[in-house]
C-alpha cells in the first residue's frame, strides 16, 4: 500500500515531543490511524471499535491500561470515552513523560450537531 504524506505530520511530531497525549480527530477513513502508525511504528495499536476490546476496557480499565505497553495508539477513543479519565490520571502522575498516548477519534454525526454549514444564499447557519 502506498503511503501518502499528510500535511499534519510535522505538527503531530512536534506535539508528541511536547505533550503526554495527542488527539487526532477527523472524518472516518481520512488516514488518522494510518498516519500515526506510519509515524510511530513502535507504538502499540488498540482498536476501540472491537467489541471484545471495549468489553475488557469497561470490565477493568486499570488492568487494561496496566497491560498496555507505551507508547500506545488508542484508536477511535469515542467508543470508550471512560478511558479519558484513566489516561488523564496516569498523565497527572508522570506529566514529564511525553508522547505516550496517541489517540484518534472520528467526527461522527452526533458530535457534529452544532457545526455551521453554508445555506443556499451563502449565509452560515446551524444545522437542525
Amino acid at each position: 500500500m502506498t503511503y501518502w504524506t499528510r500535511t499534519l505530520e510535522s505538527q503531530v511530531i512536534r506535539a508528541v515531543a511536547h505533550f503526554p497525549a495527542v488527539l487526532v480527530t477527523g472524518p472516518r477513513r481520512s488516514g488518522k490511524t494510518t498516519m500515526l502508525r506510519h509515524l510511530f511504528p513502535a507504538a502499540r495499536h488498540v482498536l476501540l471499535e472491537d467489541p471484545d476490546v471495549v468489553a475488557r476496557v469497561r470490565a477493568d480499565p486499570h488492568a487494561f491500561l496496566d497491560e498496555l505497553p507505551l507508547p500506545a495508539i488508542l484508536d477511535e477513543i469515542q467508543h470508550a470515552p471512560e478511558l479519558f479519565a484513566y489516561v488523564r490520571a496516569r498523565i497527572d502522575r508522570a506529566p514529564e513523560r511525553k508522547g505516550e498516548w496517541l489517540l484518534t477519534g472520528s467526527q461522527e454525526a452526533p458530535l457534529m450537531k452544532r457545526v455551521r454549514a453554508p445555506c443556499s444564499k451563502g449565509w452560515w447557519h446551524r444545522r437542525s
